[in-house]
């Protein structure tokens, strides 16, 4: 169960790093369309991509026609280009594809000669990045970033990546790196990993230490359990929160900083779920090991059930919450199962019959674990009761799992449940056996059983039942007060061997197959007898 919720906090987001880095950034939302206009040249769209390429290929100088100059600022121009660059990195998650692609700009706003691009964040609050329409000596219209926007590029630029380490570290690590972090990021970071695995583990144990004194005092065991299984849990939840003011120190950009805080909520919710689950598995053991002590034997087959049941749905909302912790429509999926929770129950139908049969099967209390069945040709000790199938351990020692589905509908025959053991037999008594000689067997075959301390004696019926081609058959019919197979096994060895003794002490014997056959020659001849 907790690899499901890791693949969720872990897999996910790293399959779509570029998407959930912009959790983090303020951007402008793209306008409702039927469908997308085409993207012209002149649009503010145009003007942001054309600008962030340039300055990734390192072309400042053209970059800077992309910024509203003062002529005081012209000869700055490649600087404030590849400042504006740097602080639109660290500052801002900016999607072009979210801005207009019309020549005219975003006119929903009111504004037709300008447009808002999104906002930095600064010590006096929120200040929005403006592109403004601009038209050419040529009658030409293009976006530029606005005067305002421009004037502002050093003061922000001036306040990135800690501005006291930047006359205390070298020059080489204040340059960006992967994902626009700075190197001396990149080394606290790698720093601050270990650290944090260490605080948890001393917060852990700190903590450990006073609630297991609590726990001493205390007359039942539970809490003690209960602490020690929570151990892992706990330590990662404490990890995770310290992380989260580790991250505020670093000042990484709003990218990097989202998804990060995103992993550290995800690590936090994690820990949560996994507490939840070490819980379940607690109260699991304890139920079962209740259950044995008293003789509840069937709480032996629910136990285990419901705590799977628990398991899978605990599992499923974890899923859920990792996905909404990372930006994903989580509504949206919910509603989307509506309509293709009938594909789903098409294609999952067995799955679906065999977790009903589980859920019928115990309900009904058909059998439980430990038990001896026989469901069709398969016949042996039932070991394991799960959501999808039952194991069953024939007495070859092989285990045969047959699907909850089918048992639910099959015959169940279960020898558990047997209140006292049948014992049946029949005695085949030679020809030569006179009348009185077979009732005295008969009758002394009946005492015999009466006089067995285990016998149920409101019934026991020993008669003749038969002639057969070579023998007279006596039926032997009795139960056994017993529900112990070995018990019976060797209740049954005794009086068989009791048997053997009547029939030889009154001169009779046990047949075998047999046949006389008479053969009558020809006239004058004596009959030949042939057995």
């Amino acid at each position: 169960m907790i690899g499901l919720a890791t693949l969720a906090a872990l897999a996910l987001p790293l399959a779509s790093v570029t998407a959930q880095f912009g959790l983090g950034g303020s951007s402008k939302p793209a306008p409702d369309s039927a469908a997308p206009p085409a993207v012209s040249s002149a649009s503010p769209r145009a003007a942001v991509q054309e600008f962030l390429r340039l300055a990734d290929t390192g072309d400042f100088d053209a970059a800077a026609s992309y910024l509203a100059l003062s002529p005081s600022a012209t000869s700055r121009g490649p600087q404030l280009a590849r400042r504006f660059k740097v602080v639109l990195d660290q500052r801002l998650a900016l999607d072009p594809a979210l801005l207009s692609p019309l020549a005219i700009g975003d006119t929903t706003d009111g504004d037709i000669t300008s447009d808002v691009v999104g906002s930095i964040a600064t010590r006096g609050g929120d200040v929005a990045v403006r592109l403004v329409r601009t038209a050419r000596t040529s009658g030409a219209v293009r976006w530029q970033f606005a005067a305002g926007t421009v004037s502002q590029v050093d003061a922000w630029y001036d306040e990135l990546g800690a501005p006291f380490l930047r006359d205390r570290l070298p020059a080489s690590m204040m340059r960006e790196g992967p994902f626009n972090v700075f190197y001396w990021q990149w080394v606290a970071l790698a720093i601050a990993l270990p650290l944090l695995i260490l605080v948890s583990w001393l917060l852990g144990a700190g903590l450990r230490a006073v609630l297991g004194r609590i726990a001493r005092r205390t007359v039942t065991d539970w809490d003690d359990l209960l602490l020690a299984s929570l151990r892992g849990p706990f330590r990662l939840w404490a990890g995770s929160i310290v992380a989260l003011p580790v991250l505020g120190l670093l000042q990484l950009n709003p990218r990097v900083d989202g998804f990060l805080s995103a992993l550290v909520r995800g690590l936090a919710l994690i820990a949560l779920f996994w507490a939840l689950l070490r819980i379940i598995g607690l109260v699991q053991q304890r139920l079962v090991q209740s259950a044995v002590a008293t003789g509840q034997s069937q709480a032996r087959t629910l136990v285990p059930l419901l705590s799977n049941i628990l398991r899978v749905t605990l599992a499923i909302v974890a899923l859920l919450v990792a996905l909404s912790q990372f930006g994903y429509p989580v509504t949206t999926l919910l509603a989307g199962l509506g309509i293709g929770g009938i594909a789903v129950a098409l294609a999952a139908q067995k799955t679906v019959e065999h977790l009903f049969g589980s859920v019928s099967l115990a309900a009904d209390r058909a059998f439980r674990v430990g038990d001896w069945v026989r469901v069709g040709t398969t016949e042996g000790e039932v070991e394991r009761i799960g959501l999808r199938s039952t194991s069953i351990r024939t007495i070859e020692r092989t285990v045969v799992r047959v699907p909850n589905g089918r048992l639910a509908d099959d015959r169940i025959e279960t020898f558990g449940e047997r209140d006292r053991m049948a014992f049946r037999t029949d005695l085949d008594l030679t020809y030569d056996t006179t009348p009185e000689q077979f009732e005295t067997i008969r009758a002394d075959v009946e005492a015999a059983l009466r006089a067995h301390p285990a016998i149920w004696p409101e019934r026991v019926r020993v008669y003749l039942t038969a002639f057969g081609e070579s023998a007279i058959r006596m039926n032997v019919t009795c139960w056994f007060q017993t529900t112990d197979i070995n018990e019976f096994v060797k209740y049954r060895h005794d009086m068989m061997l009791e048997f053997m003794r009547i029939v030889r002490r009154h001169g009779s014997g046990f047949a075998f197959p047999s046949r006389t056959v008479y053969h009558v020659g020809a006239s004058g001849t004596p009959p030949v007898t042939v057995d």
